[in-house]
Order: C-alpha cells, then sequence, then structure tokens
C-alpha cells in the first residue's frame, strides 16, 4: 500500500456517489437524492423524522430493475481512487483530499463503458450534490479548528440548560449580569436551536430531548458536558462560530502570506486533531476559508 495520507471525508464521499448513482430519487420533493442515501446509512437527524421503510417501498414501486441493482460500480470507484494516490504521489503529495478524488471521477466517468451515455448527465449532477455534501463537511471541520473553545460551549451549554428547564417549568431563571429573575431567553434559545434546523413547531421535542438527556446523566452521577452530546455540542460549536466569524479573516485563509504563522499553525494543529495531515489540513483551510469568504460577501 502506498505510503500516502487519506484524508478525512475521502472514502466516504466517493462511497456516497456511488450510492447516489445506485438508489431511486425519491419524488415528493420532500428530501433530496441526497438526504435520501444518508437515511439508508443511518444518518438520520431525528428532526429530520424521514420514513425510511416509506422510502424504500417508494423505491420498489418505480426501479426498473431494483434499487441498488444498477449504477457505478463499486470497482470504478476502486479503481479511480487507486489512480488518485498514484497521481498524488507523482504530483510528490503524500496526500489523497476528495477534491483530487473527485477530480479523477468527473474526468474518467466517460471512460466507464458500461455507463450508458444517457446517465452522464445525472452522474455529473450526482458529483455535484457530493461535493456540496463535502464543502459543507469541510467547512464544519475548519469551524471546529477556527471556533472550538471548550470552555466557552461548557458555558453556553450551561446557560442553555438554564434557560431550557426554566421553559419546561413555566420558571424564572437569574439574569447572569444583574441577579434578577427574567423570563427564559427565547431569543438566545432559538439562536442555539437554529443552528441545527430546529423548526418553531419542534423546539418543545427538542428542549424536552435534550432535558432527559440531562436527567439521565444526573441520575447516573454524570456531570453535566454538553459536548457528550452530539446535537447540543454541534449546536452550540455553530453558535460559538456565528459569534465569532465576523472576527476571522477568512480571505487570509487562502494566503499563508496574509496570516500569522503562529495563528495558522495552531488551527493547522487543530486540524490534524481531527485527522488530517499537515498539507492536508492546509488545503481544506484554503478551500474552506474560500468558500466562507465568498459567501460572506454574497450576504453583505
Amino acid at each position: 500500500m502506498p505510503n500516502i495520507h487519506v484524508e478525512p471525508h475521502t472514502l466516504e464521499m466517493a462511497g456516497l456517489f456511488g450510492v447516489l448513482t445506485r438508489i431511486t430519487e425519491p419524488d415528493g420533493g420532500t428530501i433530496s437524492v441526497t438526504q435520501k442515501a444518508k437515511a439508508y446509512n443511518g444518518e438520520i437527524d431525528e428532526a429530520e423524522d424521514i420514513d425510511v421503510k416509506k422510502l424504500r417501498d417508494e423505491a420498489d414501486d418505480v426501479a426498473d430493475i431494483g434499487e441498488g441493482m444498477d449504477g457505478i460500480s463499486p470497482r470504478f470507484i476502486g479503481d479511480e481512487i487507486a489512480e488518485a494516490i498514484m497521481d498524488s504521489m507523482h504530483r510528490g503529495r503524500e496526500f489523497l483530499s476528495p477534491l483530487t478524488t473527485f477530480n479523477h471521477l468527473e474526468e474518467n466517468l466517460e471512460n466507464h463503458g458500461s455507463i450508458p451515455e444517457e446517465n452522464f448527465e445525472t452522474y455529473y449532477r450526482y458529483l455535484e450534490l457530493v461535493r456540496e455534501e463535502y464543502k459543507e463537511r469541510a467547512i464544519e471541520d475548519v469551524r471546529h479548528a477556527l471556533a472550538y473553545d471548550l470552555d466557552e460551549i461548557q458555558r453556553q451549554g450551561e446557560k442553555y440548560m438554564d434557560h431550557v428547564m426554566a421553559y419546561i417549568d413555566d420558571d424564572t431563571v437569574e439574569d447572569e449580569i444583574t441577579g434578577r429573575e427574567q423570563e427564559p431567553d427565547e431569543k438566545f434559545l432559538r439562536d442555539v436551536e437554529e443552528k441545527l434546523d430546529v423548526p418553531e413547531d419542534r423546539k418543545d421535542d427538542f428542549r424536552q430531548e435534550v432535558a432527559n438527556w440531562v436527567s439521565r446523566r444526573a441520575r447516573e452521577g454524570e456531570p453535566f458536558e454538553p459536548q457528550d452530546n452530539d446535537r447540543l455540542r454541534r449546536a452550540l460549536e455553530r453558535k460559538l462560530w456565528e459569534d465569532k466569524k465576523h472576527n476571522i479573516n477568512f480571505s487570509a485563509l487562502v494566503s499563508s502570506g496574509e496570516l500569522d504563522d503562529e495563528e495558522r499553525n495552531a488551527w493547522v494543529d487543530a486540524l490534524e486533531e481531527q485527522g488530517y495531515s499537515t498539507e492536508g489540513a492546509k488545503e481544506v483551510l484554503e478551500f474552506a476559508g474560500a468558500e466562507v469568504a465568498k459567501a460572506e460577501m454574497e450576504d453583505e
């Protein structure tokens, strides 16, 4: 096996592309084909309320030869990953990233003799969907590296739970600054929940879910640590990101000459803790930084 570092999400994204070509697109527009693939893989957010059995039944009704039986072969995916590894090595790169893998899949798709020509357009569209999925995951990884602050997440988590419990018990909470009793801060609660796209009509369910988790931990003698609850942790990280991102020069991430070496190295170290190589961390910093900078400009 070549001595090369496979970056996070590389194999997962290649596999997702293969799966997209093999499943039947859902009807009705209620969920996307990407969401369907993730649901089949067990990656279902409870707030999405996706009925996997119903999706499979619908696919059985419309699939020509059975869902999963037609599409890109696993051998093609494996061959392109191997080619991407060799290409990376020839160019002196000691890592394989999703970006390189996407390029190989796209460039060689039409050389795969078993793919009908009429499917090319659909498969190129699926590749774009996978690129978009990777972009979101790359930004999430960089967000974690740039804005992660365990102490602040703990503080915000405790504040969130104080206000949630007051909301559930129809009680008041002590103001952090004045010490006076006040109603639960609905704006703060929704700021956290909206980071997970929890809709207004599902907020009570989410709050009760988190409250039950805290109560269960308390009964077991475990302390409240929001980072141990995946959904709450993600919501708090995203809120912290929103609070901090205006002080981050995202454009500077794209050019190492515009960023303090010590600061960049700290971010690279944080990404290495998530499984990135040093060079892979630099690439994802530049990629995600460019995407976020572009989004920030569009929002202005």
